[in-house]
């Protein structure tokens, strides 16, 4: 964006000149219509002013804003993206917007208590089975969305009693050969951590049959969530913290391996834009997709093709934040290494962490995922994946009545995991 840095105070005369320059080119393209309800808000707005976006108000900019979930599809779809001299930037756009607001309204305790993830997964993990018992009691649910305004109807994911860093550390450690084939830092999110643990075992488990020796280092949640606020400053604590625990490892020869798309993108990409250091970009650089890694093994003849089981017909629903790294379809194409029959759901599935999850989202979210759901009904699957466990949820929940009993959401780590006959 031209003259607006994310990592420094906002000037609101300036946000306001460039967020005028911007709409008045996305009036004139519109290629992002009905992408996202963000863009739905604004377009029709403009409308109404008859193409006069200098009569947008306040509670016109603050709906597009409030509406935006970070999903960075536009960013793909827009043709004036950097290096094009309209440097058009949409998701730092209202990140921007974001930080503003926030300093203006103030942020709600339950907004800044949503981001904490690793605070609550940490909580939730050491009290897992009263927590996940509390959590889906009716009861509970209406008092927590009377007093947080978290909806009740929104379904979370389980916290597992045994977290995933404690499980890899307990467990026998496989013989690998030495050398080893490659050597993995796993950077494997507050997300698998504490709750989706079952990705980050099979990603372990894939990559040692492989032949890949895996660490885990400490880290830290990646600072996504806190782009819903525009904080931005706890999103370069996260990198700093993040960048100086896996430097040593890549500095010993090892890549940087995730499971979750939007804290690969976090990694490659946005941490770059953030701190434009040596080390970062070292990161960046050294950072793969699970699935992309596992394609380039394929591509180098290290890739193991004894799969004993075929995960049959496979609706692939791919997370905006993999699409938006631009590798292509990776997971589609491990998931056929492994037999699958796969036909790739390019429709977002809305939840998007923290923002589906409040009482004002909630429902709007769930008309998002509709298109992807009806898209899955169509392909008759056996199995429906994402690479987003916060995508599978959604797409579970949106499209429970239109799937076919036993059919269910899993990972593409998980599925290929499966084909290779390897214990969950």
């Amino acid at each position: 964006m031209k003259g607006l840095s994310l990592i420094q105070p906002v000037d609101a005369k300036q946000l306001e000149k460039e967020t005028l320059r911007i709409y008045e080119v996305c009036d004139g393209c519109r290629r992002c219509f009905n992408l996202c309800p963000s863009f739905n808000t604004l377009l029709d707005r403009i409308d109404v002013y008859e193409g006069d976006v200098t009569k947008l108000t306040p509670a016109d900019h603050h709906q597009v804003v409030d509406e935006c979930y970070y999903c960075k599809l536009c960013f793909n779809h827009c043709p004036y993206t950097p290096p094009h001299h309209y440097e058009i930037d949409f998701p730092h756009l209202m990140v921007a917007w974001k930080k503003r607001l926030a300093a203006e309204r103030g942020v709600r305790w339950r907004d800044r208590l949503l981001v904490m993830t690793d605070t609550i997964g940490r909580l939730a993990s050491a009290t897992a089975s009263i927590t996940n018992t509390l959590l889906g009691n009716r009861l509970v649910r209406r008092v927590l969305e009377r007093v947080m305004g978290i909806h009740q109807d929104r379904r979370l994911l389980h916290f597992s009693r045994e977290t995933f860093p404690r499980w890899f550390g307990r467990r026998a450690k496989p013989i690998t050969a030495d050398p080893p084939v490659r050597k993995v830092a796993l950077f494997s999110s507050c997300l698998v951590n504490f709750q989706a643990t079952d990705v980050g075992k099979a990603a372990v488990q894939v990559l040692e049959k492989n032949g890949v020796q895996v660490v885990v280092p400490e880290q830290r949640c990646c600072g996504m969530p806190s782009f819903d606020i525009g904080d931005t400053q706890a999103i370069q604590q996260a990198a700093r913290s993040n960048v100086a625990s896996l430097h040593p490892w890549v500095l010993e020869g090892y890549d940087v391996v995730v499971p979750t798309a939007s804290c690969s993108l976090m990694l490659k990409r946005e941490y770059p834009e953030l701190q434009r250091d040596e080390q970062t970009k070292q990161i960046a650089e050294r950072t793969f997709d699970i699935c992309e890694y596992l394609m380039g093994m394929k591509k180098t003849g290290h890739l193991a093709t004894d799969f004993t089981m075929k995960p049959g017909r496979v609706a692939y629903q791919i997370p905006c934040h993999l699409r938006d790294q631009n590798i292509g379809f990776k997971s589609k194409e491990l998931m056929e290494c492994a037999g699958a029959q796969v036909e790739v759901i390019e429709q977002c599935s809305g939840h998007d962490g923290a923002w589906s999850a409040k009482t004002e989202f909630f429902p709007l979210s769930m008309k998002i995922a509709g298109k992807a759901v009806r898209a899955i009904a169509q392909a008759h699957p056996d199995l429906v994946a994402s690479d987003c466990p916060l995508a599978g949820l959604q797409l579970d929940q949106a499209g429970a009545s239109a799937r076919a009993p036993g059919t269910t959401v899993l990972h593409p780590i998980q599925i290929v995991r499966n084909a290779y006959g390897l214990s969950a």
